[in-house]
C-alpha cells in the first residue's frame, strides 16, 4: 500500500519535471494578443521585468500536464503587450491556455501562482490583465523533533494573506521524517503566519499559529518543535 501511495505522490513530479520544448504553431495559426500589467501588491506599484509564460494545459486527475507556448516579461514600467501564434484548434480535448508568473528570485505569487486561463477564442480573458505579485524572500523552518508521541498526521503550512495558504510539508508518522529544515518562499515586510497541525494516535487534531516578519536579504529562521 505504501508503494502505491508513493507512486501517487510522484506522479505530479514527473508531469511537471520534464523540460518541454515550446509549442510551435504549424497550421490553423491564430495571432493572440496578450496585454496588461504586473502589480506589486505590497507597494501598489507596477513590477518591472517580471518573467511570465503562456502554457497549454490539460488536467489529468488532480495533476496537470503543461507545455510552454511562449515566455516573455513585463517591461521596465511593469507593462506587457505581446502577440503569440497558436493553433486555433488547440482547445479541443480538455486543453486550455494559461498565463502565469514564472519562478524567479524577486517576486512570489499567491498559491494559485497568479494563473489566468483562456478556454476558447471567443472571450477576452487575456486582455487588460492585472497580475499580482509580492516581493520575495526566503524563510528557513527548522524541524525539531523533541517529543516521543505517536501521531497519524503532522503538517506545516504558512500564509501572509488570509485564506491563501502554502503547504510545504506533511507526513503521516514520525518515521516519515526525512529532513530537518524547510526553505520556503514568502514575502517581505508582511507577517508570515505559520500553522502547525498534528493529529494524535487517537485521532484528535490540534493546531497552532505563530508569526514571523521577514525581510529582503535577511536569513530568518523559525523553529517548529514537535
Amino acid at each position: 500500500m505504501k508503494s502505491s501511495a508513493s507512486l501517487f505522490l510522484l506522479l505530479p513530479f514527473f508531469l511537471f519535471s520534464c523540460k518541454k520544448q515550446p509549442l510551435i504553431c504549424t497550421e490553423n495559426c491564430y495571432s493572440l494578443n496578450i496585454n496588461g500589467s504586473v502589480l506589486n501588491k505590497l507597494t501598489n506599484t507596477t513590477a518591472p521585468n517580471v518573467p511570465l509564460v503562456v502554457e497549454r494545459v490539460k488536467f489529468i486527475g488532480i495533476a496537470s500536464s503543461s507545455q510552454p507556448v511562449q515566455a516573455f516579461s513585463s517591461d521596465n514600467l511593469g507593462i506587457f503587450n505581446t502577440t503569440i501564434s497558436i493553433d486555433s484548434t488547440m482547445f479541443s480535448n480538455g486543453y486550455f491556455l494559461q498565463i502565469r508568473v514564472k519562478d524567479n528570485n524577486d517576486y512570489i505569487t499567491l498559491p494559485d501562482r497568479g494563473e489566468i486561463r483562456l478556454y476558447d477564442l471567443t472571450n477576452n480573458a487575456f486582455k487588460n490583465l492585472n497580475i499580482s505579485v509580492y516581493p520575495k524572500t526566503n524563510l528557513t523552518i527548522k524541524l525539531n523533533r523533541n517529543q516521543i508521541d505517536n501521531f497519524q498526521y503532522f503538517s506545516i503550512s504558512y500564509y501572509f494573506i488570509d485564506n491563501q495558504e502554502f503547504f510545504p510539508f506533511s507526513i503521516l508518522s514520525a518515521q516519515d521524517i526525512t529532513k530537518s529544515e524547510l526553505v520556503v518562499s514568502t514575502t517581505t515586510d508582511l507577517f508570515t503566519k505559520i500553522r502547525v497541525t498534528k493529529r494524535n494516535s487517537s485521532g484528535v487534531s490540534t493546531s497552532s499559529i505563530d508569526s514571523i516578519q521577514c525581510f529582503k536579504n535577511v536569513n530568518k529562521i523559525y523553529t517548529v518543535n514537535f
